[in-house]
């Protein structure tokens, strides 16, 4: 069998509106509203630099069913700019940009192949010989039938044969569900790779024989889509094997932080906690810009400080502006306060009282993580836990028994005071 490359991805929900971000102007609003189009030319850029031999659109190209003039035109002259170099594209649609939505009259590549509601199977030439079978099918309306989506099958001769479909696989709490399948049912249909949309966090469920995998999407839209975004760089051997590699396309990356004021004393302190917060998730982001929420945690004596008119407010501002100064820029979506006053816990965990016996408890567990783990070892031993959550590290248990901890002083400390 020839070698071959292709590039798996899905969800490009070209000309998205970013969610929450009503206080972006200027050059942040600039940036969100091309960011999708952006990751779109990355991703473009991406397969022309890499010499793939085709790409694969697993649906959702467009973020409603009515989409937008611009985005099928900037949809149409990427595939078209890769057409042109020799790389096939196959395209699927999802339930958010379904055939029966507003499309305009575009006349697309030779080239490209965007297929119908009906199954159906593509054959795909590699130096002349028929290596790759390419069956897909589109959503024909957001809402579809229960068993939409059945049929997928290995037929014909072709050594190599690959699923497009944008489903969902498991459960998701993120995501609805739309035409399910199970790991059963993908691997009972005998294909060699299932190329899957709809799911926008990048996810390998089976890296063997056949290759099951969510790309994830191509630009993260909103807080919850944090980190890298891309697609995957798929390499099949002479002999079938496949290695595929995450590559990141983002425009502008998302990020969270927690940020830990508990040992700070003056509001010059926390600025410069702050400025070197936003320093790491500068560095982190791979020269992207970055829309970044903190959050203020711990006990600390500027917690009264934190809670004054303006204050918080004023932090963001200021942030703002270094933020948009520095190269890359951060911008601070909000700053978020879950601080509390500061308390003496060597004290209290000596008193006789319902906070001190507690207080005891997380400390006895804190000094005995290998005790903890074996308690809980028969919840994380059970084979319908172990799929959806890994048995926790010895440092990950220290940390939730640091937030357990901190969680019972609060409740407890408030009660006090009531």
């Amino acid at each position: 069998m020839k070698r071959f490359s292709f590039i798996h991805t899905a969800d490009l929900h070209l000309d998205s509106p970013f969610i929450g971000l009503r206080q972006a102007d200027g050059t942040v609003a600039s940036l969100i509203k091309d960011a999708t189009f952006k990751a779109f030319d990355n991703l473009v850029d991406l397969a022309l630099a890499n010499k793939v031999d085709f790409l694969l659109v697993a649906g959702d190209v467009y973020d409603a069913a009515d989409r937008s003039l611009r985005a099928q035109l900037k949809f149409a002259d990427g595939l078209k700019k890769l057409t042109d170099s020799g790389i096939r594209c196959f395209v699927c649609h999802g339930n958010h940009d379904p055939l029966d939505g507003w499309s305009a009259s575009l006349n697309w590549p030779e080239g490209v192949h965007i297929f119908g509601s009906q199954l159906e199977s593509v054959s795909v030439d590699v130096e002349g010989d028929e290596v790759v079978l390419i069956q897909g099918l589109s959503y024909p309306t957001s809402r579809i039938e229960d068993g939409f989506g059945a049929g997928f099958q290995r037929r014909g001769q072709q050594p190599f044969q690959i699923g497009l479909f944008h489903c969902s696989v498991g459960s998701d709490p993120a995501h609805e569900t739309y035409a399910p399948r199970t790991m059963d049912e993908l691997v009972s249909a005998d294909l060699d790779y299932w190329a899957l949309g709809h799911v926008h966090t990048y996810r390998v469920f089976k890296d063997g024989h056949p290759f099951i995998a969510y790309p994830g999407n191509t630009q993260g839209l909103h807080i919850r889509e944090q980190g890298p975004r891309g697609c995957l760089v798929v390499q099949v051997d002479g002999h079938g094997e496949v290695d595929a590699r995450f590559e990141p396309v983002d425009a502008v990356r998302w990020n969270s932080s927690k940020v830990q004021i508990d040992n700070l004393e003056t509001e010059g302190d926390l600025i410069e906690t702050l400025e070197r917060a936003c320093d790491e998730i500068r560095y982190q982001a791979q020269g992207r810009p970055t829309i970044a929420r903190l959050t203020l945690a711990g006990r600390t004596v500027l917690h009264s400080v934190l809670l004054r008119p303006q204050v918080v407010e004023d932090l963001t501002e200021r942030l703002r502006e270094a933020g948009l100064e520095a190269a890359p820029p951060v911008w601070i979506e909000q700053i978020q306060v879950q601080t509390s006053t500061p308390i003496d816990l060597d004290s209290r965990r000596k008193s006789a009282d319902f906070l001190g016996e507690v207080l005891r408890l997380v400390e006895d567990s804190r000094q005995q993580p290998a005790r903890l783990q074996e308690m809980i070892s028969e919840l994380y031993d059970d084979r319908r836990v172990r799929r959806f959550l890994e048995t926790p590290a010895e440092e990950d248990l220290l940390e939730l028994i640091n937030e357990i901890e901190s969680l019972c002083v609060d409740e407890l400390v408030a009660e006090e005071s009531e």
